[in-house]
């Protein structure tokens, strides 16, 4: 795995700000302005004013990162050491055992404050001036241990969102917010912002991305900004990001690409909710070109819905087009099916749906606006079905689920329920979260159906399986890829066990399903969702290894949806197992970049290289 590179050591207050030009990076002496009452001392240039005498640099720090091996953090600090003293150069026995005149070797104590044991490092010193009084601690063992504890002390005040002591430690210690501990730094802003003082969250911000030299900074950076400014701000930002202060071999277009990125999530977002025309042209055309680079099916599928929406069928069935191409799936294809039918091509409609007819229920449901089921058994209740889709297949083809529930209350309230009317309204009750009631009418729905005249079994799961993807997990076919037959008791039972497992009844949906009148295809898929539910009940109980165990068992049955896949990143984590984690969150951030990706992927490769 190409891992990225450590972060430098390059303090923030030891490079210039962008063109110079930034008022509130105030000169004072010696001294430049991280933020508004946070200065740090500016090193000399080389070749500029005094320095220090040549031989009085303090090499401690630098010996310990070649002692262990530590390239990245080595380099950085011969790069500082340099600033400080232009004619100083690395010494030629630099990987050399270094005897300390009084015999006391540092390196436990270093030790201890690489694995964070900073109290602990601390406590070591002290027994260790106890048992050699005449001895002291180099000059740098006992910086950086202040440093660390400053470190400490910001975090701490982070964590339990003590924002005025996160500045005051910041001030009191300003290269504990330095480049080298960019999370700190990113507290920082944090705490200004949540202290109303936006406009120094901003210039936090600002100073890290014109001046912290690598991308991959300076995009992470953007990312945490847009939690707490406007999208104005963060345009600003990442203009700033992309340009200022560039450093050789850098390359920025991450940086240019994130508040994209940003925009485009949001954009997303909005698209599932957003009423005909509540998006600009400007902001279509942007989400449209980022979905296009990324080939992110999911967001072609959330356009579809939108133009769906707005009866831009041709623009929908293009969408809905693209996503199946990029990743085959039964969500893709139910769009196109419902495209193709406002097209009025009910045989391109039929043609899309043909691989996943009988094997997936939201296909199954989606045909029934191609060609509406007639019959007694049809949602007028003893009536022939009309011509064309009714005003139910209407409401179930655009997603507007308090419509179905509208639509099927009036039809009983005209014509009394029955069995299918009420299965359908348990389904569009899922959708709407509301799972109690929804098992309450699949019990309903059981009851008449064991009074009406037989019928012909549906093939798939439940009939509108498809609108119960909440709390249930994706839909795929089951492993083994054949049609199931569903009676009607079959698919209420199914709609019963997904309200179940809405309202969280794991224990007795588990204990239940062997007993389950289910099709193989049903069943699958509910053991699948009971995986997943229990694999995240073994992350919280810190079960890690039973996580991983169930999320393979469940990739036997379905593939790994996204959501899932962040479970299995964390339990890699917490497994201490951080390349493979850090790759399994980079797989996912690399396809959509999202809070939850960018998370795990920071915090398993801070882990990996101890840059915290």
């Amino acid at each position: 795995m190409t891992r990225p590179l450590l972060l430098s050591a390059l303090l923030l207050a030891g490079l210039a700000a962008a063109g110079g030009s930034d008022a509130w990076a105030q000169s004072n002496g010696g001294a430049r302005a991280l933020a508004p009452g946070v200065k740090v001392e500016v090193a000399p240039a080389p070749g500029s004013g005094s320095a220090p005498a040549a031989g009085k640099v303090d090499e401690t720090a630098l010996r310990y990162y070649a002692r262990i091996g530590d390239g990245e953090r080595m380099e950085a600090e011969i790069a500082r050491l340099r600033a400080l003293d232009p004619g100083w150069e690395p010494p030629k026995d630099l990987f050399a055992p270094q005897p300390t005149a009084t015999g006391v070797d540092e390196t436990p104590f270093w030790n201890l404050m690489s694995a964070g044991k900073v109290a602990e490092a601390r406590a070591a010193i002290a027994e260790q001036r106890r048992k050699s009084p005449s001895w002291q601690p180099s000059d740098k063992l006992l910086q950086e241990l202040e440093l660390a504890e400053s470190a400490g002390r910001i975090r701490s005040a982070s964590d339990t969102k003590r924002w005025q002591e996160v500045v005051d430690a910041a001030a009191a210690q300003p290269e504990a917010v330095a480049c080298n501990r960019l999370d700190n730094a990113w507290r920082l802003a944090e705490a200004y912002a949540e202290l109303k003082q936006t406009d120094r969250a901003f210039d936090t911000y600002k100073t890290i991305v014109t001046t912290c030299p690598k991308a991959k900074e300076r995009r992470d950076t953007i990312f945490k900004a847009s939690r707490h400014l406007s999208p104005e701000r963060l345009r600003e930002l990442s203009a700033l990001g992309a340009t200022a202060n560039p450093a050789t071999g850098e390359d920025y277009s991450a940086v240019r690409s994130a508040e994209a990125e940003l925009e485009t999530g949001r954009l997303l977002e909005r698209l599932g909710n957003a009423k005909p025309g509540a998006l600009s042209a400007g902001d279509l055309s942007r989400v449209q070109g980022i979905v296009r680079d990324k080939q992110d099916a999911d967001g072609a599928i959330a356009l579809g819905w939108y133009f769906q929406k707005q009866k831009n069928f041709a623009e929908a069935q293009s969408w809905f087009t693209q996503a199946n191409e990029w990743t085959p799936s039964d969500k893709a294809a139910e769009g196109l099916v419902l495209a193709y039918n406002g097209l009025g091509d009910k045989a391109q409609a039929r043609a899309a749906a043909a691989p996943w007819k009988g094997k997936s229920s939201r296909i199954d449901q989606a045909l029934k606006a191609v060609d509406p089921p007639r019959g007694p058994s049809g949602p007028g209740g003893g009536r022939s079905a009309p011509q064309g889709p009714s005003e139910l297949d209407r409401a179930l083809a655009r997603h507007d689920f308090a419509a179905c529930i509208s639509i099927i209350r009036g039809t009983i309230a005209r014509s009394g329920p029955t069995a299918s009317l009420l299965q359908q309204r348990g389904w569009c009750l899922l959708e709407l979260k509301r799972p109690s009631e929804a098992e309450a009418a699949f019990a309903e729905a059981q009851t008449l159906a064991a009074r009406e005249p037989a019928r012909e079994p549906a093939k798939g799961g439940a009939s509108a399986a498809g609108a119960a993807a909440g709390k249930a997990g994706s839909r795929s076919p089951a492993a083994s890829g054949l049609p199931q037959t569903a009676t009607p008791a079959q698919e209420n039972a199914y709609g019963q066990a997904i309200a179940r497992l809405a309202t969280g009844d794991v224990t007795g949906l588990t204990r239940d399903l062997p007993r389950a009148n289910l099709t193989a295809t049903q069943r699958a898929e509910i053991r699948a969702s009971l995986m997943a539910t229990e694999a995240g009940r073994a992350l919280e109980d810190k079960r890690y290894n039973d996580v991983l165990r169930l999320l393979d068992a469940r990739k036997e049955l379905e593939p790994e949806p996204r959501n899932l896949g962040i479970v299995r990143g964390w339990a890699l984590y917490n497994l201490m197992r951080f390349d493979e984690a850090y790759v399994q969150f980079k797989s996912i951030d690399d396809r959509l970049s999202t809070e939850e990706s960018r998370e795990g992927l920071s915090t398993a490769w801070k882990t990996i290289y101890h840059d915290w």
